[in-house]
């Protein structure tokens, strides 16, 4: 017979910073500024190229009327594909932006 002081719980194994998820506190205090000052200026240059093409295509649509329906869905199409890739691409840059590689 087994007693309850015999039985163990297994504790869950530790995340590394480059697999963690952000919370919902991390999410909502995000502080972008200083998220930024963590990163190499390689990163970013990376961050900052992304950023810059995904305002220019998907800010177009804004400011500007003139657009066939074929243009302004292609032009979205392409702020779309955009955003898929900065996200993608800036994602592995989490444990940067967040400071967990930091701590």
């Amino acid at each position: 017979m087994t007693s309850l002081n015999d039985v163990r719980v297994a504790l869950p194994a530790p995340v590394s910073p480059d697999d963690r998820l952000p919370t919902f506190v991390e999410v909502t205090g995000f502080d972008a500024a200083s998220a930024w000052a963590r990163l190499t200026p390689e990163q970013q240059t990376f961050v900052g190229e992304l950023a810059v093409q995904l305002a220019a295509v998907g800010n177009r649509l804004n400011f500007e009327h003139d657009f066939t329906t074929n243009e302004v869905r292609e032009v979205e199409d392409r702020e779309s594909t955009a955003l898929t890739e900065f996200c993608d691409k800036t994602e592995p840059l989490w444990a940067d932006l967040y400071g967990w590689r930091a701590n």
